[in-house]
């Protein structure tokens, strides 16, 4: 009966032991996951801020076509003309 208790203690301590080992193991894999996905949330962001300020450049240029064409339209119902190049123009405010 020793000898079968005995037996029964180094099986607990061998299973307690490789438990252990696998909860290890699975700690150090999901840190090494989040240190990846790190990497990759970082990477995104990174584009997402150059997408973003591309977007904004590409909303000025839009803004300032739209500006010029208001420009335009309110020229041609106010029959103004665009002057020569050398000509001398008087601003009256």
């Amino acid at each position: 009966m020793a000898r079968n208790s005995g037996e029964k203690f180094i099986r607990n301590l061998v299973i307690t032991v490789l438990l252990a080992i696998l909860g290890f193991s699975i700690a150090a894999l999901e840190k090494n996951r989040l240190i990846i996905m790190d990497a990759k949330i970082s990477t995104l962001k990174a584009e997402y801020d150059r997408v973003k300020s591309e977007n904004n450049s590409i909303m000025y240029k839009i803004n300032s076509i739209l500006a010029l064409e208001k420009l335009d339209k309110i020229a041609k119902e106010k029959n103004f003309s665009v002057p020569l190049e050398n000509a001398i123009i008087n601003v009256k405010e």
